[in-house]
Formats: C-alpha cells, structure tokens, sequence
C-alpha cells in the first residue's frame, strides 16, 4: 500500500512540474494606422480578446493565444471613416504584422497598447470604437490638449 502512494506521490510531482505556465508580455505602443484603402484578408485569428480598454488616449487590447515562439507584433488598422451615428463610430481591425502563427505549447496574455491620435484628429468629444472580433462597444472621450 505504501509503494502505490508514494509512487501515486511521485507521479503527482512530476506531472505538477510539466504543467504549463501562463507566459505575460507587452507589446510597445503604437500609433493606429489610417489606411485609406484597407483590403485585408478574411482570416480566423489565432488570438483571442479578452478585454480592452482606454488609458490617456491608449487603447489597451488584452489577448490570449496558445504558443511562446515566433510571436509576431500587431498592428491596428482603421480606415479613416466614420459611421453617421450618434456618437460617431470607427471599426478598428486588429492583425498580426505577419502570416506567421506562434508555434509552442504555453499559454500567453499580451496587452498590446495603440496611440489613438488619429482619431483624436477628428475634433469629435465622444468616439464609440467597435473591435472586429470583439463583442462589446467601448466609449471613447479624446483628452484635449
């Protein structure tokens, strides 16, 4: 009886050791780029949103993924318009710079963090940003200079 727990022991602290560990990581801010002429790609993202939210004119994105190696950096792309709403509402597209999916077995959490200048520039007091991928509305007041 006690070879079986000792050895159930053992197996307990060797499986314990391999379990995965949740990798955290930024990404350096960037500005959102304005395209005028946006033609992307109808992808399935490998990432997924978990939360997003604004910080003195950042927009933080909060995403999960599956794979330690060749993580790409991401890009925010929004194409200039404005839908005729009260308040106005821009689409924003997050995406990968490249093709490339992360390979490896550990979970990772990325805050990526985006200037949001560009819409600033549209002198508007209230902006409502929808996230392609993304199920909720987030308000956003641009901090006046």
């Amino acid at each position: 009886m006690k070879k079986i727990l000792y050895l159930n022991l053992l197996l307990l602290v060797f499986v314990s050791c391999k379990a995965q560990k949740t990798i955290e990581m930024e990404q350096n801010s960037k500005e959102v780029i304005k395209a005028n002429n946006t033609e992307l790609a109808d992808y399935k993202p490998f990432y997924k949103i978990e939360n997003v939210w604004v910080e003195n004119d950042i927009l933080k994105i909060k995403i999960s993924f599956t794979g330690n190696k060749n993580i790409p950096e991401f890009t925010l792309i929004w194409n200039g318009a404005l839908m005729k709403s009260l308040p106005p509402k821009a689409v924003l597209i997050l995406q990968p710079d490249s093709n490339t999916t992360p390979t490896g077995k550990k979970q990772v959490n990325m805050t990526l963090s985006f200037d949001l200048t560009p819409l600033k520039e549209t002198n508007y007091k209230e902006i409502v940003l929808l996230i392609k991928d993304y199920n909720k509305q987030l308000q956003y007041n641009p901090i006046k200079n």
